[in-house]
């Protein structure tokens, strides 16, 4: 059997699963331009197009169209290969790959309640801001910040999001800032860049705006490419951040954050936090337990924000 161009194969079904190059990219951990690179020497050795370059983007061919679903089961028995390969180094791992500002802010501060139950376990978290191949990736569990999962996935939606400014509570005392205020001039801004490619995250330009903000004052201030960075500036006295409630609120909770406009002023998103898995590879030991797990602490977490809103203990300041 001769078996070759498996990059290119796999840079094809990225692209044509997610629909684009840079998607393709994101989940490949490669450039836009090392992807199209990949697909033209596919296109090259076969003597013939799969995509249709456009302005706006690729359209496959009907060819191409027609194997998508070829290939993507094709490198799932090969996941499935390695899976059986690598069984004997340990029937207790269970591998879990998850957004890092998730790992840092959400999941570590409860980890210890699974070891808890589950000491025998060997957990193995794997944070990336990459979504990575289920299919493909040696992982038997995914949490992603996203939209729906596509038809060969199975997933459980663990919560929302929404997005508010948070500071420290001397910050707050220090620039008078109170829920009827309306201007941010003169108080210092952290901007997280690059959070998400959810299309109802929004800046401060946008939440101002939203909320009747004076428009002259929402862009001034340090940037932040991680959210974890603009967090702990938040938490040190450096400013105010605007960041998802789901990241902020274990310092929410202990006091290091206030929500200085209150509740109220609040912005929605429209991904959710999902947890998903792929029923077309073996069953990992554990797995289920981890899922019920999980799920159980996203309820208590919906309840804990829940009470926290509603007895506005995000005034301690």
């Amino acid at each position: 059997m001769k078996l070759s161009h498996l990059n290119a194969l796999r840079a094809l079904e990225a692209t044509l699963r997610h629909g684009s190059f840079s998607e393709a990219a994101d989940e490949l951990g490669i450039t836009p331009a090392a992807v199209g690179q990949r697909v033209r020497s596919l296109e090259e050795y076969l003597g013939r197009e799969l995509f249709t370059r456009t302005s706006t983007g690729v359209e496959p061919t009907d060819m191409a169209q027609g194997i998508g679903s070829l290939l993507t089961s094709g490198f799932s028995q090969i996941a499935l290969a390695l899976e059986k390969l690598s069984s004997g180094q340990s029937r207790n791992s269970l591998r879990v790959t998850l957004p890092e500002s998730f790992a840092e802010n959400w999941l570590a501060p409860v980890l210890s309640h699974f070891q808890l139950q589950y000491p025998e376990v060997e957990l193995h978290l794997g944070a990336t801001n990459r979504d990575l191949d289920l299919l493909v990736e040696d992982f038997d569990l995914a949490i992603r910040y996203g939209p729906a999962s596509e038809s060969q996935f199975e997933e459980r939606v663990l919560f929302g999001d929404f997005i508010v400014p948070v500071c420290s509570p001397k910050f707050a005392r220090r620039y008078s800032i109170e829920p009827s205020l309306r201007s941010l001039a003169g108080i210092p801004l952290l901007h997280v860049t690059h959070r998400t490619k959810d299309p109802g995250w929004v800046g401060f330009e946008s939440w101002g705006k939203a909320f009747g903000f004076d428009p002259k004052h929402l862009s001034h201030g340090i940037r932040f490419t991680r959210t974890g960075s603009g967090l702990q500036a938040a938490a040190a006295g450096q400013g105010l951040a605007l960041c998802g409630i789901v990241e902020a609120f274990g310092s929410l909770r202990d006091g290091r954050l206030v929500l200085p406009f209150g509740g109220a002023l609040r912005h929605g998103t429209r991904y959710a936090y999902r947890l998903v898995w792929t029923s077309s590879r073996s069953e990992a030991e554990f797995r289920e337990n981890f899922i019920s797990w999980i799920t159980e602490q996203s309820r208590t977490f919906q309840s804990e924000l829940e009470s926290f809103l509603t007895v506005g203990l995000e005034q301690r300041t």
